[in-house]
């Protein structure tokens, strides 16, 4: 059965998301997450986010996938065992050190974040080979390759299908924090990619109309049967700092959608 994943800035937003109709839920913690201006769940809030879901079959996974610095490994281990204790589901990385400390020292599941650009077989294969049940693909490639990658691994598949897309490869953005000193690779996004910019050459502009490099978001409501065909495990939605009104449409959209097809035989 695919999985409809959806994205919880706070507690609140959790119980609407999985109300509304998904299978799992992504948040972060109060570290190593790359929302680092969503409200994001205290231990506290964990525990009962996890409880919650747990009652109702669903699952909880939480983000760990800043790119740490030097000076940001600092607790790691003792918030992965914070995050065990709270009997949470998985953790999505991207970095090395957060995956393979994952690994050694707790029994969580890990998912490779999208972070980590996993956009052919050799790469999907490493991780899981490494221990990771999942892999986050990169945004970055078609439904072609989506379908072929998919139907030739053993570790699970999740891919996005709503919400932003970053104009970085995979997210690797410095764009924020080149123009606003805000690390987007370290939760500090600014979306600098969504500003509009004003097209100049020598001084006089080039347009009247402004210019922004991120100005769409995906939306794949019509290539959700194909990817559930492709095997694909899990169907992301992007947005941990949108609103109840967008979570609460958004799942329930692609909650009915999938069931239709799922239901009816396709």
């Amino acid at each position: 059965m695919i999985e409809l994943l959806a994205p919880a800035g706070d507690l609140e937003k959790l119980k609407i998301a999985i109300i509304y109709g998904a299978d799992a839920v992504f948040v972060g913690g109060k570290s190593f997450s790359l929302r680092a201006n969503a409200s994001n769940f205290t231990k506290e809030d964990l525990i009962e986010g996890v409880k919650f879901a747990h009652e109702r079959g669903k699952k909880v996974y939480v983000t760990t996938n800043v790119i740490p610095h030097q000076k940001d490994k600092e607790g790691l281990l003792d918030y992965l065992k914070t995050l065990e204790e709270a009997q949470v589901d998985a953790i999505i990385a991207a970095s090395p050190l957060i995956i393979n400390t994952a690994l050694k020292y707790t029994n969580l599941e890990v998912h490779i974040s999208t972070q980590q650009s996993a956009i052919n077989i050799p790469t999907v294969n490493y991780w899981y080979n490494k221990g990771a049940t999942r892999v986050v693909l990169g945004r970055d490639i078609n439904l072609d390759d989506i379908e072929h990658i998919t139907k030739n691994v053993e570790a699970e598949i999740e891919v996005f299908i709503h919400g932003g897309m970053c104009a970085g490869f995979s997210g690797r953005c410095a764009l924020s924090n080149h123009l606003t000193n805000r690390d987007a690779n370290r939760g500090g996004c600014a979306h600098t990619c969504r500003w509009f910019f004003e097209l100049q050459k020598e001084g006089e502009k080039v347009t009247d109309t402004p210019f922004s490099m991120g100005s769409k978001d995906l939306s794949a409501v019509k290539e959700v049967t194909r990817l559930i065909d492709a095997g694909v495990a899990s169907l992301k939605i992007e947005g941990r700092m949108k609103s109840l009104h967008y979570i609460a449409t958004v799942v329930n959209t692609y909650r009915r959608n999938i069931d239709e097809y799922t239901q009816t035989g396709k």
